[in-house]
């Protein structure tokens, strides 16, 4: 161990700070617990297990199951205040001669459980930062300026820093307002059981109304499920009657939320002109894998967690069964539809992933437009009848779709959106329904002058 994890693990270990001390028992040396010269020499970079008494927790009945939420909100607490409390600037290496490498740990975040790989440089509620009985247990990292020296005065000078950090948290944990953490708690938890209940609701996935969709992209936070909302242009979703849709009641707080039902084994089409907020619906479906903080917007967005995907993909697909589309294969490609050998193209690749999903009974299978074969969806006047589109396969053979829904976004397959049982269109952002008869009516209209014309 070098000098200065040695030298203030042992002052750690005898931090005066009664309500908060080092967590002894989560240390993982060069993993979770380090003071390391920087690369640049100028800083101290540091991480540090520490428990924080928090008498909140004492009385917290209600919220039980729901605690990640109060977790991450205290965290962005803690980051809220770090810019205007000195003790907290060994947070965002804010004393240091370069702070930028340090600023993810003032990014906010706008959610308290996501998948683990998600938002790995994010300072957030995880299993490093969670509450455990009566006690908050954080992960203290970011960096200070390079002692000069290793003497006894550098380190009581270096170790009076971390304890004046430790403190500072520690005032923030019990300053924190209960009725505030309960109603974080109570949040997070909603979340949870309404998603273990949408099977009750013969439900896939739910959507609130009053559901804010769009999102603000940042470098820490570079895709829809872990990026915070847009601030500047945020229609906010209302689902019409058209639509049918359902309430779900609020388990933990109380009271319910109305809002779109996705239902189990539905054909659900989301269509609508060009940048009307198709590929956005379907990003808001995925994002409810997870559980937001008040002010994301998608606090009421829930999903089943076997989500999958079908796309078009050029690769090597050997050993999947793709017979649902392909009656034989071409050349280039060994084995049998059922069991392929070889690298596929786009619209294999994408029957690959389609049959797959089928066969992990995923609850539900998303297919956008904007990244699909549209060979393997709608037939065309030049395609092989050893080719079967899924247009074909909802008319003739809804049977092999199993129990999986299906969603899927289109713009120009009105083939396929004609096959949905429930189609929703996206005008202006905002969603509204289409009598499933009434548009294949139009769509026949449309054909037969299109035919006309030739």
């Amino acid at each position: 161990m070098d000098f200065w994890s040695s030298a203030l693990l042992s002052e750690l270990k005898c931090a005066e700070c009664p309500d908060a001390k080092l967590h002894e028992e989560k240390i993982n040396y060069c993993s979770n617990f380090y003071f390391l010269r920087s690369h640049n020499n100028n800083s101290l970079i540091f991480s540090f297990p520490v428990k924080i008494k928090c008498s909140i927790l004492d009385d917290f009945s209600e919220g039980r199951g729901g605690e990640d939420g109060f977790t991450a909100e205290l965290i962005e607490k803690i980051k809220k205040s770090i810019r205007t409390t000195p003790e907290l600037y060994p947070l965002a290496g804010l004393a240091t001669k370069n702070p930028s490498d340090y600023a993810s740990n003032l990014e906010p975040v706008t959610f308290c459980k996501t998948s683990p790989g998600a938002g790995q440089r994010l300072w957030k509620a995880d299993c490093n930062n969670y509450c455990n009985n009566d006690e908050v247990c954080l992960n203290l990292s970011g960096a200070i300026s390079y002692p000069e020296r290793q003497t006894v005065r550098d380190v009581k000078e270096t170790k009076e820093i971390f304890f004046a950090l430790l403190e500072s948290v520690a005032d923030i944990v019990s300053q924190f307002d209960k009725k505030e953490a309960l109603r974080s708690a109570l949040l997070s938890l909603d979340q949870k059981i309404m998603r273990e209940n949408l099977s009750r609701y013969g439900l896939v996935s739910f959507i609130a109304d009053g559901t804010r969709p769009v999102r603000s992209y940042t470098k820490y936070r570079g895709t829809f499920r872990i990026a915070g909302p847009n601030p500047n242009c945020n229609i906010p979703y209302f689902f019409p009657k058209e639509l049918m849709p359902v309430e779900m009641e609020l388990m933990a707080s109380g009271g319910v939320v109305s809002g779109l039902g996705i239902r189990k084994k539905e054909i659900f089409a989301v269509t609508g002109s060009n940048a009307e907020g198709k590929s956005t619906f379907l990003q808001t479906v995925r994002s409810g894998f997870d559980d937001h903080l008040r002010g994301d917007g998608r606090c009421f967005v829930v999903t089943k967690t076997n989500l999958m995907s079908a796309e078009s993909a050029e690769e090597d697909i050997s050993g999947s069964d793709i017979s649902l589309f392909f009656k034989s294969l071409p050349p280039g490609i060994s084995g049998t539809p059922k069991c392929v050998t070889g690298r596929g193209s786009g619209s294999m690749g994408m029957a690959a992933m389609f049959s797959k999903a089928l066969l992990k009974k995923s609850s539900i299978i998303i297919i956008d437009e904007d990244k699909s074969a549209t060979n393997l969806l709608i037939p065309n006047c030049m395609q092989s009848e050893d080719v079967v589109p899924l247009s074909v396969i909802c008319k003739d053979n809804r049977q092999k779709l199993g129990d999986s829904s299906v969603l899927f976004a289109a713009a120009t397959m009105d083939i396929l959106v004609a096959e949905a049982d429930r189609i929703m269109e996206f005008k202006n952002h905002q969603p509204s329904g289409i009598n499933r008869e009434e548009f294949r009516l139009k769509l026949k209209k449309h054909l037969l002058a299109v035919a006309g014309r030739l």
